[in-house]
């Protein structure tokens, strides 16, 4: 039987992954980016950031052994991208 792994997924401690109001300016709703600020404080996210263990944690991201990205519609864009011929991507 497979296994499934779920790494890196940054959510609110109310359990949200995005806030309300999702759109082509707003990708991540009100919420804006507040819930990957620690991951781009790091080291791996600028250089002389801190090294602690966000940084290792984050440093996890790009394991080979991981042979799958599973995700929905929502990590290309705002509701309704695909319907939009002028969008090129957030």
């Amino acid at each position: 039987m497979s296994r499934v792994r779920v790494q890196n997924f940054a959510i609110s401690l109310d359990g949200f992954g995005t806030g309300e109001g999702q759109d082509r300016d707003a990708h991540f709703g009100h919420a804006g980016d507040r819930l990957h600020e620690w991951m781009f404080a790091t080291n791996w996210g600028q250089p002389g950031g801190s090294t602690g263990i966000d940084d290792a944690f984050v440093r996890q991201h790009d394991d080979p052994q991981i042979g799958a990205e599973i995700m929905g519609a929502g990590k290309f864009g705002h509701p309704g991208w695909h319907e939009d011929p002028e969008w090129k991507g957030a």
